[in-house]
């Protein structure tokens, strides 16, 4: 069984940013606070672009389970995050690497289904947002059936970088769209490929969808407005799949 990890306390959170930074998932403050090392821990969020909520003193209490939390509690991921070091790495040792990028998806219970597809499907590692995404948490965990331990995941800082960076090493970015693209079978999988698909409330953010090369779109009958976007993900990785002969 996984269990949540909350870190509280401000020094706590403090040595948590500096040491372990990318098992941090969110952070939450007393809304309320007028201590001013709450204040520069705010800044240090946004400096690192750390997701992290205003939240009521009760919040904090629920999530801490004391009151001595001195108005900061972090939540951490249930597994540590991978480097952006291995995501070169993995792009320099496999000449045709997948990677998936489920931006702004922000249920849990559709982020855990598409890490259970993307074992499936052969994809090398997800690379999340820092913002805008659920965090990587028990019930994750629980709606990939496990295969979270299955799954290299990033959550780098600055992703438009990285994406860019592999553009520049050969990688085609294909945008999920439901309004234009080409049908899966039209589109290209074969090479190195990083596949982004945006969120519930969203589409894909902007910056990622400039960066795109290609877009692809599945057809669906009229009455259908759009996939959730974990079937999304897994019609698409098939395609990818069958495309790239994976061997399951």
């Amino acid at each position: 069984m996984y269990q949540e990890n909350s870190i509280y306390g401000i020094h706590a959170v403090e040595e948590l940013i500096e040491k372990r930074l990318l098992s941090v998932d969110h952070i939450y403050f007393n809304k309320d606070s007028k201590n001013p090392q709450v204040f520069n821990l705010i800044k240090i969020c946004r400096k690192e672009r750390l997701s992290y909520n205003l939240v009521p003193e009760s919040k904090l209490n629920q999530l801490a389970k004391t009151t001595k939390h001195q108005g900061v509690v972090a939540a951490c991921s249930i597994k540590p995050y991978c480097s952006v070091e291995e995501l070169y790495e993995i792009a320099s040792n496999k000449k045709n690497a997948l990677f998936l990028i489920p931006a702004s998806v922000e249920d849990p219970q559709n982020l855990g289904a598409i890490i259970r597809s993307s074992v499936a499907f052969g994809v090398d590692s997800l690379i999340l947002e820092r913002k805008h995404t659920a965090p990587l948490n028990a019930v994750v965990a629980k709606s990939s059936a496990g295969m979270v331990e299955h799954m290299r995941i990033a959550r780098p800082k600055n992703l438009e970088k990285i994406v860019s960076d592999f553009i520049s090493r050969g990688f085609s970015v294909i945008g999920a769209d439901v309004e234009k693209g080409e049908i899966p079978q039209n589109i290209n999988f074969c090479g190195p490929v990083i596949l982004v698909l945006g969120g519930e409330h969203r589409s894909i953010p902007p910056y990622l969808s400039r960066l795109c090369t290609d877009f692809v779109s599945i057809p669906i009958a009229p009455a259908v407005q759009s996939l959730n976007v974990s079937v999304a993900s897994a019609v698409l990785l098939y395609e990818s799949a069958k495309q790239r002969s994976f061997k399951y």
